[in-house]
């Protein structure tokens, strides 16, 4: 993950070098992985939806053939690993769901659809704050952005317009208005999950995720910074010198809302 933030220069001992070799491990085990999976496929009571790497196994184009290479392959199941974030969205008085739930009472579905605020405080966390390796775009050819050449085959992080006031009204304030009305975002504004055909494939795992965790987090739990005036640097992704370490209890009973 380091690697793909990192200047782009193979030379040994550097982050950009560490990355590579660590990328080429991760690679040659899931290519085993490939094999093993092509095994099992021929088992007649074999599932081809029974996890990610078989069901892109069992991908067919018009022609009836495979869809899909192995080493195809092999970058959608890594893209995947690194896209894995723990991050919580939490701090907002979230009682969309909980007015009519016995404390006990498990989420449903329906529940789910109805935390809409509670997503638009998670969008917005994710505006002022995006996952680099959602915007991440391999660039096809060399092209000239005003004035900087930009090579074939780099990197380059898009995430200017989740600043710009012309969509998001006065920007660097934290207000989940901001997407109150999805329909007034012009496409590929927000990138908070990417956008077009490489979209984040966990975007709706990640929102089931996101939106569980804030409900039982604020109305299960008390929590509070240890160190409120705690600092971050970005490079590019929120980088904490000390980590953010919170204090937390759970709720007694009575008070839960």
């Amino acid at each position: 993950m380091e690697g793909l933030i990192s200047v782009p220069i193979n030379l040994p001992f550097t982050r950009f070098n560490r990355s590579l070799q660590a990328s080429e491990k991760i690679r040659e085990i899931v290519m085993d992985l490939i094999r093993e999976k092509m095994v099992a496929l021929d088992h007649p009571n074999a599932s081809p939806q029974q996890d990610l790497i078989t069901s892109l196994l069992s991908l067919r184009n018009d022609h009836n053939s495979v869809a899909l290479s192995d080493e195809e392959i092999v970058d959608n199941a890594v893209i995947k690993l690194l896209a894995k974030d723990p991050s919580v969205y939490a701090g907002v008085v979230q009682e969309e769901t909980s007015k009519n739930k016995a404390s006990n009472e498990l989420l449903t579905w329906d529940d789910l659809r109805r935390m809409k605020y509670t997503w638009r405080v998670a969008m917005e966390s994710l505006r002022m704050n995006p996952p680099a390796f959602c915007s991440f775009r391999k660039v096809l050819k060399d092209f000239n952005y005003e004035g900087y050449l930009i090579p074939k085959g780099w990197q380059v992080m898009w995430c200017m317009t989740h600043m710009d006031d012309s969509i998001f009204p006065y920007p660097s304030d934290f207000d989940p208005k901001h997407f109150e009305r999805q329909s007034s975002i012009p496409p590929y504004s927000f990138m908070g999950f990417g956008g077009g055909p490489p979209i984040c494939p966990g975007y709706e795992f990640a929102r089931l995720e996101t939106l569980i965790t804030v409900h039982y987090l604020v109305n299960r739990f008390t929590w509070k910074l240890c160190c409120p005036e705690i600092s971050f640097s970005r490079d590019p992704m929120p980088s904490f010198k000390d980590g953010l370490e919170i204090e937390i209890e759970p709720k007694i009973l009575g008070e839960i809302i």
